[in-house]
């Protein structure tokens, strides 16, 4: 029944929230912690995210839930979207360092990408 995205982020704390909805299950996280590269959910962790979320959506407090996740986040302090000529030739474009505004930024990114690759193509 949740329908509604929902995101905070503040600049001084490793707690993230945010509440994405798919069709039969929502998205609930996180956190971004510098420095730890652990793929193994923590319990600890876990329960304070929903505790977090639930404050916004109250019962998320008593959702059932399906499983935990780690995802790695990798950022920079700017986006490298940089076009650089390959030994044959071919360009390649990197655009990556997104950190946890990867969904945030991917559209703009793939459009700068995509107009690059149609003004000259390979």
């Amino acid at each position: 029944g949740i329908t509604d995205f929902f995101a905070e982020d503040s600049d001084t704390s490793t707690e993230l929230l945010y509440i994405l909805p798919h069709e039969n299950k929502v998205v609930l996280g996180g956190t971004a912690e510098p420095g730890r590269w652990s793929l193994t959910p923590d319990p600890a962790v876990a329960r304070a995210i929903v505790a977090r979320c639930a404050e916004v959506v109250p019962s998320l407090a008593t959702a059932r839930v399906l499983e935990h996740r780690v995802g790695l986040r990798p950022g920079r302090p700017r986006v490298r979207l940089e076009e650089v000529r390959g030994s044959n030739g071919c360009r390649l474009i990197h655009s990556y360092g997104h950190g946890g505004a990867g969904v945030s930024l991917s559209w703009g990114c793939a459009f700068e990408v995509s107009r690059r690759l149609l003004s000259e193509p390979c």
